[in-house]
């Protein structure tokens, strides 16, 4: 029996190598703590070609809804139309760029309904058009301001708040103007509050917290998990909370309110993923764009946003999560 069973696991074995068999991909995935505060995953586009440390980091909206994401892995600039489960020859277009820096990933932005990137360190900023070209920026490229890495749309008034060769800065980019915010913090990861006072950023393997009109630190944050892209939800029962995509293939909720030391202060909603790095909002429906280093995955955020809900629609399909809305409200009961 033993010998029969031997040879039949053997003869599975030379049929899978044959097939080209392969190991199942680490896809992220929620963890019961977010299943049960009501979050959904799902993957937007992948796979991604392999071979680099990094995935395809960003994502912006365009004027036409469609989403602009650049790949460093092949050099193009894709456009995809705004809808789970593609591939990236699910694209509307494709077209390549030339890399301007060391590092040709690009961190984006959408501000103003309009979509903005910059390569990372020393690439210049640029306005997206519906087909994935390109328009410079020419007074921040006079003016000799480059991009570093994250880059964050403020909700309020429309401006630009990104980690910059001068530093942190407000961009105006109808004005194509900057002003600096804090010239010695060059962070990754940034997002701002809903009141468009605050930047959150990651620095040093902490998540902090800085005021956008004087630069001041006002808090940090001992994450650990290797942080790096950071959202912030707007409403809800996470209101004010903050997603944080961290490199170690896991996913945590950030809830400022909490003391230092709290255990509920940093949850990890979500586990078993590549590498983690930027998240970009969706404006089309408030969803989250994250980076993973072979493909962009979607959160879904129960009864919340990630851009002000009063701009957008509610995300997608949250009839659907009734029941675990309610699980979510008694979870949130207790943390708070």
């Amino acid at each position: 029996m033993r010998s029969a069973l031997k040879t039949a696991l053997s003869l599975m074995s030379v049929a899978a190598a044959l097939l080209g068999a392969s190991p199942a991909q680490a896809v992220l995935t929620l963890t019961a703590a977010g299943i049960s505060d009501g979050f959904v995953l799902s993957t937007f586009v992948g796979p991604y070609g392999s071979g680099g440390g990094y995935g395809p980091l960003a994502q912006a909206v365009l004027p036409s809804g469609n989403i602009v994401s650049p790949s460093s892995f092949d050099g193009k600039i894709y456009v995809f139309s705004d809808v789970d489960g593609q591939t990236l020859g699910s694209a509307v277009s494709a077209t390549s760029y030339a890399c301007q820096t060391g590092n040709c990933n690009y961190a984006m932005a959408t501000a103003g309904g309009l979509a903005y990137g910059a390569q990372a360190f020393g690439g210049t900023y640029e306005r997206f058009a519906n087909d994935g070209s390109r328009t410079i920026l020419p007074g921040l490229a006079a003016a000799g301001l480059r991009g570093f890495l994250g880059m964050w749309g403020n909700p309020i008034n429309g401006h630009i708040i990104a980690a910059s060769s001068a530093g942190l800065v407000d961009i105006n980019p109808v004005a194509d103007t900057f002003r600096v915010i804090n010239a010695g913090l060059f962070p990754d990861g940034v997002s701002v509050s809903k009141d468009g006072l605050v930047a959150f950023v990651e620095n040093g393997g902490t998540i902090q917290s800085y005021s956008i009109a004087t630069g001041a630190l006002i808090h940090t944050y001992f994450t650990g998990h290797a942080p790096d892209g950071t959202g912030v939800i707007y409403g809800g029962l996470f209101d004010g909370d903050i997603i944080v995509n961290n490199n170690d293939g896991t996913l945590g909720l950030l809830d400022p309110s909490k003391v230092d030391g709290d255990p509920l202060q940093f949850v990890i909603i979500a586990s078993g993923g590549t590498r983690g790095d930027f998240v970009s909002p969706d404006t089309n429906n408030g969803t989250l764009f994250l980076s993973q280093n072979e493909r962009v995955m979607r959160l879904t955020c129960p009864n919340c946003s990630f851009v002000p809900p009063t701009d957008v629609p509610e995300p997608t399909g949250l009839a659907l999560f009734g029941t675990a809305l309610f699980a979510a409200a008694m979870v949130r009961r207790r943390r708070r």
